[in-house]
């Protein structure tokens, strides 16, 4: 996901589609883990995370806006572009909770809902659960990020591409890092409360600060090998 520059009326709508789209998947792709995960198990879940991983597959293809994808973009943006962020957000929320609606009055309902509960139960009733979300959610930001920064830095494209954009997603969502755009459609089935999104707060702060880690190290690199070359540069203009 590339910086964005600044928005036409018509490009922001595009924006807030893509991103209503983004949550989309993120529905479907929840769905499908807790659909395996309840099905098979352990297995499942190991199943039900490639097949989440597909639907970060398809954001990245369509290049649809992701909250936690957008994330690496924000020491390139500039504090003037952060408000992109909670506009993201929003309707990745929009999109997943409209998935969310869709399944909880389909078939998959009866299978889907209670794994959800179940799930958002025992992170919501864990032992200083918001210190565990915290960190939870910062390995999840490090790992999308490193999945989008796949697309970019894959030796080769295609095949190559496309397993180092899954493999960081299968490694979260199989041991349940928390993302905060997921991590809604999983509330939503277990009921809106003040707790749910005091949780769902503590994720985005995480997602953000584990969304940060490696492209602020990517920039601190660069500026260190210019640094590196001017000191060479004079160095040499002084011999």
């Amino acid at each position: 996901m590339k910086p964005l520059e600044k928005l036409t009326k018509a490009q922001f709508i595009s924006f807030c589609f893509m991103s209503f789209c983004s949550g989309i998947m993120i529905g479907v792709g929840g769905t499908a883990f807790l659909f395996a995960y309840n099905l098979f198990g352990d297995w499942g879940r190991l199943i039900g995370s490639v097949l989440f991983s597909l639907g970060i597959l398809a954001i990245v293809m369509f290049d649809m806006k992701l909250f936690t994808g957008l994330i690496s973009d924000m020491p390139e943006m500039g504090a003037k572009n952060w408000w992109k962020l909670p506009v993201c957000f929003l309707w990745n929320m929009i999109g997943v909770l409209f998935a969310a609606v869709l399944v909880y009055y389909s078939p998959l309902a009866d299978v889907v809902v209670p794994k959800a509960q179940e799930m958002m139960s025992v992170k919501l009733d864990a032992e200083w659960w918001g210190l565990k979300a915290l960190c939870s959610s910062i390995l999840c930001g490090f790992l999308i990020t490193l999945s989008i920064g796949a697309v970019n830095y894959a030796p080769r494209k295609k095949l190559s591409t496309t397993v180092g954009v899954m493999f960081p997603i299968i490694v979260f969502a199989f041991c349940g890092f928390d993302h905060s755009v997921a991590n809604t459609l999983y509330i939503y089935f277990l009921g809106f409360s003040g707790k749910a999104m005091l949780y769902l707060l503590v994720c985005v702060v995480g997602n953000i600060l584990g969304g940060v880690i490696l492209p602020i190290l990517s920039l601190f690199r660069i500026w260190s090998n210019k640094t590196q070359v001017k000191q060479e540069t004079k160095e040499q203009g002084q011999e």
